[in-house]
């Protein structure tokens, strides 16, 4: 028996527009590396893995919004979070590449890691479809710009790397 599975991390496509919808806030937010972006993306499209992520003390809240989208949980299994964002990768970086190749990016800082978003306008249908859902996930988006905005990727034992479980921070210069 065969069946047919869609999964949006696995999709190229679907992390173009994911990005697109974090473009407005990060052109807000400023540059971030790539791998911060990427951890962003991640819980765009996981918030009900939200509660595995060690938060400051004042961000506590935020751990509810894994059950306000407990929904989306996906019916079969999946890898473990840090596996599951390193299949991700090529994906997410084929992504970033496109909207560098589009100029939604800029390509100088691209070809640097980092993310840094342009004055390119996205075309009006999809920045509608954009827009639309981050009003209806208004809570979410409010969570990822406070990882975008309190939270450096490389920070020790505080950086967005240690507290997500996703990457491997020992190692890193702080």
């Amino acid at each position: 028996m065969s069946q047919l599975v869609f999964q949006p991390a696995l999709d190229p496509f679907h992390a173009v527009f994911r990005l697109m919808r974090l473009l407005p806030l990060l052109k807000i937010v400023g540059p971030l590396p790539i791998d911060h972006v990427r951890i962003l993306d991640f819980y765009l499209l996981f918030p009900f893995r939200i509660r595995l992520i060690r938060l400051a003390q004042g961000h506590q809240p935020f751990k509810k919004l894994s059950e306000t989208y407990a929904h989306l949980t996906p019916y079969g299994e999946q890898p473990d979070p840090p596996l599951l964002f390193e299949r991700m990768r090529p994906l997410q970086l084929a992504a970033i590449e496109t909207l560098a190749a589009n100029n939604y990016i800029d390509k100088d800082a691209f070809l640097h890691d980092t993310f840094k978003a342009s004055d390119t306008k996205i075309p009006e249908a999809i920045s509608f479809r954009a827009a639309e859902l981050n009003a209806a996930q208004a809570d979410l988006m409010e969570f990822i710009r406070t990882l975008a905005e309190q939270y450096k990727l490389s920070d020790g034992l505080n950086g967005l790397k240690a507290r997500t479980g996703l990457m491997e921070y020992r190692y890193d210069a702080i």
